[in-house]
């Protein structure tokens, strides 16, 4: 119980306390120089090798609307895609950048986890996206970047053509069978013609009708009369039938001349050539290392040394202390 009431008052009393951390200054400072030093030179390139950021700045455009998401939120999720991913990790041999062992079963966990740590791609308030890409080596880091945004952009216009290439199926449909019902049309229409030889219902009908009264008042009878006469049956029996064909044929192919507009549009959003991503930013060469943060390093390694190192003596002379007690 007396042990315990030493130790407490020990560690209470704040002035016991710095009256110890002064009689001990220079052996702390000791430790203090040693860990930095130490800090110094584990924390080297020999030992931490320094890594490099690049930077870019892209703006989202030309993205087709998908359930109400934006331009900003589409990219990201296209720039969050497998393909460019692993695209990535495979053309910049980023296991080995990482030191990642590829056989291992949980190899493709590990390197997708530093590649998150190495790529970030981060929105701005201006709504474009900033992209950043951590490496050894400067030019592999901008290089990353200028892949990114090539993939980026390969991918959105592979996916916008898919969606183009539906309508144009679409349209094509819709146009072939307008163009199958135009067809039909004209065909009826040309048999009206050549069998019945309707051509122009309303002028020939006042102009046979005209003929056909003229030869009855004049009694005239043959073969110009046999013709009228048969021209002027085959107008009362075809010729309001041949009328209104010619009508529907107007409309369907004023239909069919919208379609074809309609599909000619499909095609040409299918065959466009459109840039999605506008680079404000360009990735640059880094020539500054981001990592490791050397100082900081130093400095926390040294605090902590110099802390323990602390803790450690005062444990140790209040032991002393209780002993002689």
């Amino acid at each position: 119980m007396k042990e315990n009431r030493s130790y407490q008052e020990y560690f209470t009393s704040s002035s016991k306390i710095f009256e110890f951390a002064f009689k001990k200054w220079k052996f702390l400072l000791s430790v203090f120089i040693v860990s930095a030093i130490l800090a110094l030179v584990f924390s080297g390139p020999k030992f931490i090798a320094p890594k490099f950021e690049a930077q870019a700045v892209v703006y989202p455009a030309n993205l087709g609307g998908y359930s109400g998401e934006t331009r900003l939120e589409q990219m990201f999720q296209y720039l969050q895609s497998n393909v460019i991913r692993d695209s990535i990790i495979k053309k910049f041999k980023l296991y080995e950048e990482y030191e990642i062992d590829s056989t291992k079963p949980t190899s493709k966990n590990a390197v997708i986890k530093e590649y998150s740590n190495h790529i970030e791609f981060n929105s701005t308030k201006f709504e474009s996206i900033e992209m950043l890409a951590k490496s050894k080596d400067p030019k592999k880091s901008k290089a990353i970047l200028d892949e990114v945004i090539k993939l980026l952009d390969e991918i959105i216009r592979k996916t916008e053509r898919e969606k183009y290439y539906e309508h144009v199926v679409i349209a094509k449909r819709l146009l072939d069978q307008k163009k199958n019902q135009l067809d039909s049309m004209q065909a009826i229409i040309t048999e009206l013609s050549t069998k019945y030889g309707i051509l122009d219902y309303i002028v020939q009908t006042e102009m046979v009708t005209e003929g056909y009264m003229k030869f009855l008042l004049e009694g005239k009878k043959g073969k110009d009369f046999e013709e009228v006469k048969e021209l002027y049956n085959n107008l009362k029996k075809y010729g309001r039938y041949y009328h209104d064909l010619n009508s529907q044929l107007n409309s369907i192919n004023n239909e069919f001349l919208g379609r074809l507009n309609h599909y000619e549009m499909s095609v040409k959003d299918y065959k466009k050539y459109l840039t999605h991503s506008y680079v404000i930013v360009e990735p640059e060469v880094p020539d500054k290392k981001v990592s490791p943060v050397r100082w900081l390093i130093v400095v926390m390694a040294s605090l902590s040394s110099v802390l323990f190192t602390f803790i450690i003596l005062l444990i140790a002379g209040a032991q002393k202390e209780s002993d002689v007690e």
